[in-house]
């Protein structure tokens, strides 16, 4: 009896999942303080580019950054970088320098009159601090607005109003 109590407890704490052990560096952490709110530069919104912006930032212990794009189109890569270098980090128990990821998503929406495209404002949405797949924290930024089209002015319908007199064409007849 006495040694079925003894094993029965080994695998329960076999079981049981061993807690880390809390040293500097699992303490150690970056946060992102404040973001820059990105810009969907105008170029980019006229040719319809859309597409995922990855920016690598190296976040020092005194909170000063350095980006850099791992991947992107060309015409979206400056505002991202923009955004990631004007953001504000914090950087906390560190005793070196940390990697923190942002991930812009640059996208079109149909919600209304694509001939109002360039007017129309521009949203961004930022989702909760998340892990990637190498454990490193990072953020997704989505920054959608409206697509934009060519459209015709002289296609738009207007409603031409005669008056009475000139209802029948051979009325409204010019005197010379």
């Amino acid at each position: 009896m006495l040694i079925a109590v003894a094993v029965l407890e080994a695998r329960s704490l076999s079981q049981q999942t061993p807690h880390p052990v809390q040293t500097d560096a699992t303490k150690a952490e970056v946060v992102l303080a404040s973001l820059s709110k990105p810009t969907f530069s105008p170029l980019a919104r006229q040719a319809n580019v859309e597409g995922e912006v990855v920016v690598d930032v190296t976040v020092r212990q005194d909170g000063s950054t350095e980006a850099t794009v791992v991947k992107g189109h060309p015409l979206l890569k400056q505002a991202a970088l923009d955004s990631a270098m004007q953001s504000r980090f914090e950087c906390r128990a560190c005793s070196a320098p940390l990697s923190y990821t942002l991930v812009y998503t640059f996208a079109r929406t149909c919600e209304g009159s694509c001939c109002d495209g360039m007017g129309a404002p521009v949203k961004v949405e930022q989702e909760p601090q998340s892990y990637d797949e190498q454990g490193r924290p990072q953020t997704r930024v989505t920054i959608s607005t409206e697509k934009i089209c060519l459209c015709d002015p002289s296609f738009t319908v207007t409603k031409k109003v005669r008056s009475m007199k000139c209802l029948y064409l051979w009325k409204c007849s010019t005197r010379g």
